[in-house]
């Protein structure tokens, strides 16, 4: 907490190394701890604002003060980040931005999360890294519009990215869809919205990863109730603008 409350009104407080070693500072394990979502919540570190608000200061800066050349180059080097609290510009990483990536990543039991815009965002970031063109996905025929309208137009379209719909609920079905060698995702929702479909999502991912595929998940109407990492699937996304948000306030989205 003595680095979160601590401001660059001089230098670059490169000599932070000397107060608490990056070795002992309090970060959140590379590796998942399994933990029921409201206790991992509780037990996930709290940032408290910047003149000791109960709740983080929201980091409305897009780009941030970097006194030293040399501060510089080490960022650019990857040297020093977002986990030393250096910070370069919003679009990287944002102080706020990142808290809020950490309690998603507690929340759904996973080694780390990021946020982007919109649900929207986050689902065509991760499906456009997982797949190149030529490539197929087999996903639920029940899906948020949103997605079904990205995988049916804008990707075979702009990406020569084809995909199968298929109903989850028959196994046999979802098997025979993937095609060995081009399926790289399987991608459903783990609620499915807005009907409200629920999907076999250990059985899902053992049919997928016996074939070689990721497994994509949407838990944006289950969140708290159910944790698709915890039970195999390998991305998790969200629109941050439903449950998460809970006020209809917010546009956001998070991969996890």
């Amino acid at each position: 907490m003595a680095l979160a409350m601590m401001k660059r009104t001089g230098g670059d407080d490169l000599h932070r190394d000397d107060i608490m070693p990056p070795a002992k500072k309090t970060m959140k394990p590379l590796t998942p701890i399994w933990e029921d979502p409201v206790a991992a919540l509780a037990n996930a570190p709290h940032e408290f604002g910047e003149h000791g608000g109960v709740n983080m200061s929201i980091e409305a800066s897009t780009t941030f003060t970097v006194m030293e050349p040399e501060t510089m180059r080490r960022m650019f080097s990857g040297e020093l980040g977002p986990d030393r609290d250096f910070f370069i510009y919003s679009r990287h990483f944002n102080p706020t931005v990142l808290n809020l990536g950490r309690q998603m990543a507690a929340l759904e039991g996973t080694e780390a999360a990021y946020c982007t815009a919109s649900g929207m965002s986050a689902i065509s970031s991760v499906l456009m890294q997982l797949c190149s063109s030529g490539d197929h996905v087999v996903a639920s025929q029940t899906l948020y519009g949103g997605t079904h309208a990205l995988l049916t137009h804008f990707f075979p379209r702009a990406c020569n990215i084809t995909t199968s719909f298929v109903d989850l609920r028959d196994h046999d079905t979802v098997k025979a869809a993937i095609v060995e060698g081009r399926t790289k995702v399987l991608y459903f929702e783990s609620v499915s919205n807005p009907t409200l479909t629920v999907a076999d999502v250990p059985e899902l991912c053992r049919i997928a990863h016996n074939k070689g595929v990721t497994v994509v998940v949407d838990n944006t109407f289950a969140p708290m109730v159910l944790s698709p990492a915890r039970l195999g699937v390998d991305v998790v996304v969200h629109s941050i603008s439903k449950y998460i948000s809970g006020g209809a306030d917010v546009i956001a989205g998070t991969l996890v």
